[in-house]
């Protein structure tokens, strides 16, 4: 006996798959982490960064053919943001997680990098009163908190998620409809 199932809707699959790449995108964050001490983490985390728009076209495309290749590009680009959503919501847990039980310090020891490697590089020579505020900012302990810092990155992964998202489904439209004129 055979079972007619509906298609998922956009947001079930979006859901299912955002699961998914959420996992895939905590992996990504356990080696950015582990780059600061490791050369080969840190080669892993850039290889699935790269990987980032494959995983996207792949779920794209396996919702188009379950479609029929009936998918507007529309709804596609808006798969993809909704991918990109829930995905930030898992990884974002994991994150604030770890900026606040696992590793309190990590934000802090990463701002400081980020002034000692602008004074190496002599990037504020011209005007260094943006060091110097962030030099003070350090010395009285005005960090960004674990929630801001987890919130930005969810903004950026949603928004660098959704122009992904509008160039990675218009080639999936575009390939359907060569591979329909193929037929």
């Amino acid at each position: 006996m055979v079972k007619n199932e509906e298609p998922k809707s956009i947001v079930q699959f979006a859901m299912e798959w955002g699961v998914y790449m959420g996992l895939y995108f905590v992996v990504k964050f356990v080696f950015e982490v582990c780059s600061m001490d490791s050369f080969f983490c840190n080669a892993v985390s850039l290889l699935m960064l790269l990987c980032i728009p494959v995983v996207v076209y792949y779920a794209m495309r396996k919702y188009d053919v379950m479609s029929g290749t009936k998918a507007y590009f529309a709804q596609l680009w808006m798969m993809g943001i909704m991918l990109f959503f829930f995905t930030s919501l898992i990884s974002s847990l994991a994150q604030y997680i770890y900026y606040v039980y696992i590793n309190p310090e990590y934000i802090k020891i990463q701002f400081q990098s980020a002034v000692e490697l602008m004074e190496a590089l002599n990037l504020m020579a011209k005007d260094p009163s943006l060091l110097d505020a962030m030099k003070e900012g350090l010395e009285k302990g005005n960090v960004p908190t674990p929630m801001s810092v987890v919130v930005e990155r969810m903004w950026v992964n949603l928004f660098f998620g959704s122009l992904l998202s509008a160039a990675i489904a218009w080639l999936v439209k575009l390939r359907a409809k060569s591979n329909h004129t193929k037929q």
